[in-house]
């Protein structure tokens, strides 16, 4: 390759040297946006977990549900769907979001609370509901500043070491972060249910209020903000997988080639240079080009404008197919 000449703009905005970086996001966020019955379940018990924890008093069973409710994934599929201009990801992932703390969030904790009022009945508002029912001025300034501080750590742990996104690393580190999240929005659509079972609207008015400015808090100035920062744009991942489709469209044409099993990966270091890591399967018959890395090449520039070093690994398919020689009374 030619030698490299960068832009200072690209290299403070946007995240370079990263394999499939840009698309890795989109992935998450689209799966992010999907309500599985897994998340309805982790929701639901983590409801139970924080209705227990609020009536009781008991911090540490508010905590525990904390680390148990799944908001993470929501949260970035509304912050990355917009950035990346996808509506219907942010959208759906708005939904999860919303819909999974109010409908089961607030749904489960004033079924549960009826449920122990009717059956046993001396409940009371704790201190703990209280904490999320009347809030003062300076509370919601402190739960606003939680809630951005949340969204940024999301967002950090996505740009700040994007490296270690896929590793197990990242992942405990999502964990983390989702307790963190969680602190911000199950405790409050939890007293919106209990609020309503006491016949107390104010406080679940309150408590609804508290929730909905965290949310503001974690997707918008936290979450949002950071990425935008950093440079997530969605024609970065327009270039990434620009570059994707016109190596694959020039794959395709090799003899022999084989989808399934051959992969693309795709390195931006910078709006205008990439690395591009294949590896080609295809049967015997016919000859790969020698010049397939230059024509590669050659076509990305043309229509990306992007310049690349290529590395392409072909492996052969070899086959042994031994079953219908078997003759017929050796199977019985």
């Amino acid at each position: 390759m030619a030698q490299r000449t960068y832009n200072a703009w690209d290299l403070r905005f946007g995240i370079w040297g990263i394999r499939n970086y840009y698309t890795t996001l989109e992935e998450r966020a689209i799966a992010g946006a999907v309500i599985s019955p897994g998340y309805i379940a982790m929701t639901m018990a983590a409801a139970g977990l924080a209705t227990a924890g609020l009536l009781l008093n008991s911090p540490a069973a508010i905590i525990g549900s904390m680390c148990v409710a799944p908001f993470m994934a929501p949260s970035r599929a509304v912050c990355i769907g917009t950035i990346y201009r996808m509506p219907q990801v942010a959208g759906r992932g708005l939904v999860k979001q919303i819909g999974g703390l109010l409908l089961m969030g607030s749904g489960i904790a004033y079924a549960l609370t009826m449920l122990l009022q009717h059956v046993i009945g001396g409940y009371e508002i704790t201190p703990e509901i209280a904490l999320r029912a009347i809030p003062t001025s300076q509370d919601f300034a402190l739960n606003l500043i939680i809630a951005t501080s949340a969204g940024a750590a999301a967002a950090l742990a996505l740009t700040a070491e994007p490296h270690r996104v896929e590793s197990p690393w990242g992942q405990v580190l999502d964990a983390v972060i989702g307790v963190e999240i969680a602190v911000s929005l199950l405790p409050p659509a939890a007293v919106v249910g209990i609020g309503l079972a006491f016949g107390e609207p104010k406080i679940a008015e309150r408590a609804l209020l508290l929730m909905l400015l965290n949310i503001i808090g974690l997707n918008i100035l936290g979450s949002g903000l950071i990425l935008f920062i950093r440079g997530i744009r969605r024609p970065i991942l327009d270039l990434e997988k620009s570059i994707r489709s016109v190596t694959a469209e020039t794959m395709v044409r090799v003899p022999g080639f084989i989808d399934e099993g051959s992969t693309i990966d795709i390195t931006l270091l910078s709006k205008k240079e990439a690395l591009i890591n294949v590896v080609l399967r295809r049967h015997f018959g016919g000859e790969v080009p020698k010049t397939l890395a230059e024509t590669i090449a050659n076509d990305v520039r043309s229509r990306t404008g992007c310049i690349t070093d290529i590395t392409v690994d072909v492996i052969p398919l070899l086959v042994h197919q031994g079953i219908d020689t078997i003759p017929a009374e050796a199977a019985h």
